[in-house]
This record gives structure tokens, C-alpha cells and sequence, in this order.
């Protein structure tokens, strides 16, 4: 890491190197622009904003989790923490325009990225109206290969040049692991200091990344020596290379009022472990008389192992306190509104709450498998709507029969695949949507980094994710028999990040009526 260690070692040392606090750093060049750079005590950091973010919100100042005054232990995520932090603002020369102080921590941590985000006691108009400077703006967009970028240093007032040299899925560093890192190309050698400076696309002038690491002596994940780990565990390290975290996960993770929610769709930014369960909503459901029923509460969160009850099941029906699976025979007519909650071990609840209306008569209804080409042993879509090349019958994954299936993702890059179909379900049928699903990732731990969201009409039923990986496949099955007499539109939608595969194989799908 980046970090200046002056305290330790004395004012005028650098960690690595030999470099005094009056010389510039090897590799560095005069600085060209320091616009919206802060200085820290140990770091370097800027002044930033959101593609969002408006006059009158409270400015934001950006760094390095390892710049925090104590750096966060692997897995450690911390989320508006009061803080007492000041910086000196820099204008396109590096002179002091003045100090802004922080009074909170937004978002940092050390697991997944390296960032520290902190707000500011002063909104971006009154620090435009005091000192005449404009926050950089954070990029919502993933950097690209081979951009060029500049990182100007606060602490060094010094800027470096070079580009984008790829991505690394995995860098270790000690204790800590980062995703999808950005690797410079030569010419960004940065040193202890440099910690926190933003990386700045050349062309848009926004903040596409922050630098934090470099190896200073060839050795292999070790303290100040980062190495990139690959797919298959093997790790290199190439001394002086330098990286950065990306800063467009920011962006993924705003709610209402542009306040980081990490439980947004599709947040990018680390989770704390163990954090609140949640519960899925399925929907209400209707079944008939001496109607078997077999539906699954998918919950997600928590510290395992959770826990399942629930209030008002119709007679006859029951929840697995383990599994969350509501199965048995209704076998008494009548309407129920019943609330299922999910406990965790921290003893952490979530609640949802549904109607569910057990019918006198089924009526008339001929048992019917509705979906066309359900194994997709035609060997094209059709009359499912899918992303190009997502019906396969590649052997790299196994169908679950027959030689084709439904293979979604599986790139190890930011990709988005769809499958969807629509059918009617008969007047006064059950209805059971049922598929089979095989889970395949290069993804490590209990983090959804890869989603498969399957919804019916618009509305999420199930979700499964890289940590849902397992050998074979598994079937699941939705009840449908709410839209009896309606157009039901079945859709998957798997959206894969920027590195580590998963896939997600679909075959033997059913919207069976009885």
C-alpha cells in the first residue's frame, strides 16, 4: 500500500525508497493540473461528486481505506461512522486554497476495493462559493483498457501519466483482497504518498479509479507487495508495478437521495458480513382445494444458519423452519393473509407478507405443458426471445438431457443475458413454472457478485447467484396458478461484473397446469 508512513519513520522518510519530502518521487513529472486534490496528514485524496449529485448536497472527499487512522481488517465495512478529518484543498498548481473538514464516514473499507469516502461539512456550493473549486466528478461507467489516465498526488503535489494496462480479477495484498483492480502501464511507477490520489481519464477528466498499491520488492502478496492471483490459485509479482481500485462501484449503490444503500440491485460496493437477512416476496398465491403446494421462500443475508416461520398458512400447509418451503395439501377453502419471517443467528428478522386464497372448485382444466421447446433440443430459441448464443449445446457445460440447453453469462466480463417466453395460463387451471438450474463460478466466497433474476410478469420470484455454485443441476419451481386465465411473461436475466466467470445453465424448463 500507498500509504506515507511519516509518523513512524520520521518527517522526512519515505517508507520505500530514499526519496526526502524534498525531492520528487522517480517516475513522476511536474504537476500539470492538481485541481480539486486534497492533502492529508498521510495520503492524498480529492474532492469528488456523483454524476447525480447537486449543488446543494454536502460535499465528498475521496480516498484510500488504508488511509483511514486505523485501516480495516479483512472483511470490515464501515458505513456512515462519525469522523473528525480535515485536508487542504489544492488548486491547478498545488497551492493551498484552504482546509475542509469531514465529519463522517460514508462508505469504506478494504475488502473487495480500497476506498474510504467521507463527507464533508461544507456542500459543493459553499466550498464553490468560498475557494472557487469544483469537485471532480466519479465516473458511472467500468474504465477501459488501454485509456490513458493521470494521477496527481496532494501529498507529492505531482502528477503521473500513463494508461490503463488491464484489469486484474484478483489482487491480494497481506490480508486483503481486491477485485477487478486497474494495472498501469509503465510511466505510473506511483510511491508511498501517492495513496488515495484519483485516477483521472484523460479524455473526460473523471475519476475512473483510485490509486492504492504497488509492489515495492518483488515479494509475493505480502505487505507493500501486491500479486495478481489467477483463475486457477497461481500468483505473480512484478516489482514496481503499481494499481488502483475502480470508483464506478460508487455509482451502482445510490438510493433515494443519492445515500449509498447497499442493498440497491446490482451494488457493486463490499457488504458487511453478516449483514440484516432478507426476505423475497412471492407473490400472493391461490390454490384449490386438495391442491398439493410446494413454494419456496427465498431469503438471502443474515448470519446462517436462518430460520423460518410463518402466520396464516391455509389449513393444511406448513413452512420448514430450516429450509423456508411451504409445502402440504390445502384441504379448507377460505382466504388468508400470511406473513412469513427469516431469523438469522444474530437473531436479525425480516418479514414479508402475502394473500393467499385457497379456491372451492378447480374447474375444468386439462393438464397441459405450455412452454414451447422447453429443452431447447430445436437447437434455436425460438419461441423463447434469448441473447445471441445463449441456447448452446457446447460440451464446456453439460445440458441437464438432451444435447442443448439455456447457457447464460460465463464470459468473466460485464455481461448481460436474457430468456424469456410467454404463454397463457388456462381459466381455471394450477399452474407450476419449473426449471432446471446449474450454477458453474470462478467466484470465491459468500458475495452475489453474479445474478440471475428470475421474474414473472415484471415481478422477481427467485434469485440465485455465483454463491449458489454447485456440481449438477437443481430444479425450482414457482407457483403460478395466481394468473390462471392471464399472459404470463417467464424471464431470466443473469448480469455478470467485470471478472471471474459464472455461469448460469437453464434446461427441461415446464409451465406445467393441472
Amino acid at each position: 500500500m500507498f500509504k506515507k508512513l511519516a509518523a513512524v519513520f520520521g518527517a522526512g522518510a519515505v517508507v520505500a525508497g530514499t526519496l526526502t519530502l524534498g525531492a520528487a518521487p522517480a517516475q513522476a513529472v511536474q504537476a500539470g493540473d492538481l485541481t480539486s486534490t486534497i492533502a492529508l496528514s498521510n495520503c492524498s485524496a480529492s474532492l469528488v461528486r456523483y454524476p447525480t449529485s447537486v449543488d446543494t448536497d454536502r460535499a465528498m472527499m475521496l480516498t484510500n481505506g488504508h488511509c483511514l487512522p486505523t485501516m480495516p481488517t479483512a472483511g470490515q465495512v464501515i458505513q456512515n461512522a462519525s469522523a473528525s478529518r480535515s485536508g487542504t484543498l489544492l488548486n491547478s498548481s498545488g497551492a493551498s486554497l484552504g482546509t475542509v473538514q469531514a465529519d463522517k464516514v460514508l462508505y469504506a473499507t478494504m475488502t473487495g476495493t480500497d476506498v474510504a469516502l467521507y463527507q464533508l461539512t461544507d456542500t459543493f456550493s459553499a466550498i464553490s462559493s468560498k475557494y472557487g473549486a469544483t469537485a471532480l466528478t466519479i465516473s458511472d461507467t467500468h474504465p477501459v483498457d488501454g485509456s490513458a489516465m493521470y494521477i496527481p498526488s496532494s501529498y507529492w503535489k505531482q502528477v503521473w501519466n500513463c494508461s490503463v494496462n488491464g484489469f486484474v480479477a484478483t489482487l491480494r495484498e497481506d490480508q486483503w483482497t481486491w477485485h477487478d483492480s486497474l494495472r498501469y502501464s509503465s510511466g505510473c511507477n506511483t510511491t508511498h504518498g501517492t495513496s488515495g490520489s484519483p485516477i483521472v481519464d484523460a479524455a473526460s477528466r473523471k475519476v475512473v479509479g483510485i490509486n492504492n498499491t504497488g509492489n515495492d520488492d518483488g515479494a509475493m502478496c505480502t505487505l507493500n507487495n501486491p500479486c495478481e492471483v489467477a483463475a486457477d490459485g497461481t500468483t505473480t509479482a512484478t516489482k514496481g508495478q503499481s494499481y488502483g481500485e475502480e470508483t464506478y462501484w460508487f455509482t451502482t449503490c445510490l438510493g433515494t437521495g443519492r445515500v449509498i444503500d447497499l442493498n440497491v440491485s446490482g451494488c457493486l460496493l463490499t457488504k458487511p458480513a453478516g449483514a440484516a437477512p432478507s426476505v423475497a416476496n412471492p407473490g400472493n398465491q391461490s390454490t384449490a382445494v386438495n391442491g398439493a403446494v410446494n413454494l419456496q421462500v427465498q431469503a438471502t443475508g443474515g448470519t446462517a444458519p436462518l430460520g423460518y416461520s410463518a402466520t396464516g398458512l391455509p389449513t393444511g400447509l406448513s413452512i420448514n423452519a430450516s429450509t423456508g418451503l411451504i409445502s402440504g395439501t390445502a384441504t379448507t377453502a377460505g382466504s388468508s393473509t400470511v406473513t412469513v419471517t427469516v431469523k438469522d443467528a444474530a437473531n436479525r428478522t425480516a418479514s414479508t407478507t402475502f394473500s393467499w386464497t385457497v379456491t372451492t372448485t378447480q374447474g375444468s382444466c386439462t393438464p397441459t405443458q405450455l412452454l414451447g421447446n422447453p429443452g431447447f433440443e430445436t437447437g434455436t430459441a425460438s419461441p423463447w426471445t434469448a441473447s445471441s448464443g445463449v441456447v448452446d449445446n457446447s460440451s464446456s457445460e453439460a445440458a441437464h438431457s438432451g444435447s442443448w440447453k439455456a447457457w447464460m453469462d460465463g464470459y468473466g466480463s460485464a455481461h448481460t443475458d436474457t430468456l424469456a417466453q410467454t404463454v397463457t395460463v388456462p381459466a381455471g387451471c394450477k399452474a407450476t413454472f419449473s426449471y432446471w438450474l446449474h450454477v458453474d463460478t470462478a467466484e470465491s466466497g459468500s458475495t452475489a457478485y453474479d445474478k440471475l433474476t428470475v421474474t414473472v410478469n415484471g415481478t422477481t420470484v427467485a434469485t440465485h447467484s455465483n454463491v449458489n455454485a454447485a456440481t449438477g443441476y437443481t430444479q425450482k419451481s414457482i407457483d403460478l396458478s395466481a394468473y390462471a386465465g392471464q399472459s404470463v411473461t417467464v424471464k431470466f436475466t443473469a448480469v455478470e461484473d467485470s471478472s471471474l466467470q459464472t455461469s448460469f445453465v437453464i434446461d427441461d424448463t415446464a409451465v406445467q397446469t393441472a
